[in-house]
């Protein structure tokens, strides 16, 4: 395995389309694959595993209209979904790149995917890692893919199908469509209603949500809070200028689209979309509670703003601040009690991992 040193996506770093560093990709892929949908999975449960039969179906109906321009790929982590393919008989509709193994980086990886990747009309599965890395791993994978493979548009999603797939692929092409040359875009779709799997759950997920959704807007450009963005549908599109910006090395494993989120409003000439999309009712979810308090914690380490001051901020103007679909028949008074106990919820929380 080589080792150079990983890509970086900024400045003079970054390899123009005629440089060494981008030909190989050029010999062996498709000339009219422009477009990536890339789709997040971790492989750990009966319903993950048919969420990505169901995929590989999809993709076989939905797949003859857009290759050769597009190319649908998964980034797995988990189990190795190889003796589910065979036993389903899917096989010959993936094609299969395994670094399970070599735990590799995101930066570390698409330096590997330069010479391997050879996209066709299958479904085309990274399996990256055995063990779970968290939300922000893929998100840079596909971004990093997206840069150096030279895709003109970005689509990522989470593979439980809250948003159903044909409105994920119409909305990419809405998203397409707004494209403007010379600009960064980045189009976030909007959930007609945020269906979220709430079972056995400690707290309002759509309260927490709007918390972390805070961060974002207080991080970057307050202005799209006017905008009411739904930064956390699990869908994202971006283009390539947008992909260039990113750069996840120094956060941590779990904030990758509130980070994606934050870095590109940041941008002065960012062009921001967004579209409604229906959803499915979410049955399966691996966003744990434990997962948002992590994210909250990475979100402190990160930019020093402690969740107690995103709170306090959402109480001085609730019905400005937060989403209706939860808080508009509740009074001031019942949106502080739900906050606060989310506040006092993440502290035990923490104090049950660090004090057991």
């Amino acid at each position: 395995m080589k080792t150079n040193t990983p890509f970086h996506r900024k400045g003079n770093n970054v390899p123009s389309l005629n440089s060494p560093a981008a030909l190989p990709i050029t010999q062996n892929m498709n000339p009219g694959t422009r477009h990536l949908i890339g789709i997040r999975q971790y492989l750990n449960s009966p319903h993950s595993f048919q969420d990505l039969k169901t995929l590989i179906h999809l993709w076989e109906h939905h797949g003859n209209a857009l290759i050769p321009a597009f190319t649908l790929a998964v980034a797995l982590c988990g189990k190795d979904p190889r003796p589910f393919l065979q036993q389903e008989g899917l096989e010959a509709a993936v094609q299969f790149y395994d670094y399970a193994e070599d735990r590799l980086s995101p930066a570390q990886l698409v330096k590997r995917l330069i010479y391997d990747f050879s996209p066709d009309h299958r479904v085309q599965i990274l399996y990256y890692s055995p063990y779970p890395e968290g939300l922000t791993y893929p998100i840079d994978l596909f971004t990093q893919m997206a840069v150096f493979l030279h895709f003109q548009h970005l689509a990522v999603s989470d593979s439980d199908f809250q948003i159903p797939f044909p409105s994920v692929l119409e909305a990419f092409q809405y998203h397409i469509a707004a494209h403007q040359e010379a600009t960064p875009l980045v189009t976030f779709p909007k959930r007609k209603r945020r269906s979220l799997d709430a079972d056995n759950y400690p707290i309002n997920r759509w309260a927490m949500e709007d918390i972390e959704n805070l961060y974002v807007y207080f991080l970057s450009n307050i202005r799209y809070l006017e905008m009411k963005l739904d930064i956390q549908s699990g869908l994202f599109f971006t283009n390539h200028l947008a992909n260039m910006v990113v750069d996840f090395n120094k956060v941590g494993r779990w904030v990758g689209t509130l980070h994606l989120a934050i870095s590109l409003l940041r941008q002065p000439d960012i062009q921001v979309e967004q579209i409604p999309v229906d959803t499915n009712v979410q049955h399966d979810s691996t966003i744990s509670f434990g997962v948002q308090c992590a994210k909250i914690d990475e979100l402190y380490d990160y930019y020093l703003i402690p969740m107690e001051n995103i709170i306090r901020i959402a109480l001085d103007n609730p019905r400005k601040y937060l989403m209706h679909d939860w808080c508009a028949g509740l009074s001031v008074k019942e949106i502080q009690r739900i906050l606060e106990g989310i506040y006092r919820a993440y502290l035990e929380y923490k104090k049950s991992r660090h004090f057991p």
